[in-house]
């Protein structure tokens, strides 16, 4: 806006200034010193005299006052030229830096469209209630600090984990309660929609984010009771035994996790799938059978 004014107001100044001199030079002109006869000479530079012949009137004026005013003339004009250029250039400017904001606030408000949180999807939304579901150990409809214990004692008591190891699962397990849910007490009750909540939270935060799923090495050494260091389909029912899932359920999910189809899941393989389940929202991953089947939409 200020570039617009001071641009306005040179372009006046500089219009008035050339008006107010090409007005002097026109005086200058229609005044001759004294008029020549009508009869319309070729030209005479005798004695340092120009003749100047229109159709209607001449006028004679020394060469070199008719030298100085072509020279005004030629520097009002330069100068109007200059100044006008100048007012234009600083209005490019300003107009090519109003256009820069407009482009820098129209980029600004498609990164924050690009930006979109994760977790926003149903697909996602439904994974979560599946997996709530299964983690309501008791079926009461929420998920108590007791039910993370006695899911995480069915594992433990499998017998496959060393004291060293299942002493850590079990502060895992604590350390996950107290980041995700809160204080633990018998009041904090964790129903569907909560759960939804707490774990977008999560998600979407860098630092929590990364720590989603460390109970997941503790859950396959648990039933990898012969420590191969990889699940069959037999150690793959054993873990869905675990869940409270059917064998059924199972044999369809390990079909289809078990995309190479060798029979087998690695320790890396099968934290990845349990850890994509929870960060992925693409409905094509082979990760969304990882807890077995989606419950149904309601």
């Amino acid at each position: 806006m200020a570039f617009n004014i001071v641009s306005r107001g040179l372009l006046r100044t500089s219009r008035e200034i050339l008006e107010r001199n090409m007005a002097a030079t026109m005086g200058a002109l229609q005044h001759p010193p004294s008029p020549l006869s009508t009869q319309q000479p070729t030209g005479d530079y005798n004695n340092n005299r120009l003749v100047v012949i229109n159709s209607s009137c001449a006028t004679h004026a020394p060469w070199h006052l008719m030298s100085g005013r072509t020279a005004m003339i030629q520097a009002v004009r330069q100068y109007s030229k200059k100044t006008a250029g100048a007012a234009t250039m600083r209005r490019e400017e300003s107009d090519s830096d109003s256009d820069s904001d407009d482009e820098f606030e129209r980029r600004r408000r498609n990164a924050n469209v690009k930006r979109s949180e994760r977790g926003d999807s149903e697909f996602w939304r439904r994974k979560m209630r599946t997996l709530h579901r299964i983690m309501d150990v008791n079926h009461d409809g929420v998920i108590s600090y007791d039910d993370f214990n006695l899911l995480a004692k069915r594992f433990s008591d499998l017998g496959h984990l060393s004291p060293e190891v299942a002493a850590e699962f079990n502060d895992v397990i604590k350390q996950t309660w107290e980041e995700q849910f809160g204080e633990i007490t018998p009041y904090n009750l964790v129903n569907a929609e909560q759960f939804l909540t707490d774990l977008h939270h999560r998600l979407n935060d860098k630092k929590m984010a990364k720590r989603i799923g460390r109970f997941l090495p503790y859950l396959f050494k648990a039933v990898d009771f012969d420590h191969t260091g990889h699940l069959d389909l037999e150690q793959y029912k054993l873990f869905f035994r675990c869940l409270g899932l059917t064998e059924e359920d199972a044999a369809v999910s390990f079909a289809v996790i078990d995309k190479n189809g060798d029979g087998q899941l690695s320790l890396k393989e099968f934290v990845h799938l349990g850890r994509q389940f929870f960060l992925t929202e693409d409905d094509t991953k082979i990760s969304k059978m990882f807890w077995g089947p989606l419950i149904t939409d309601h």
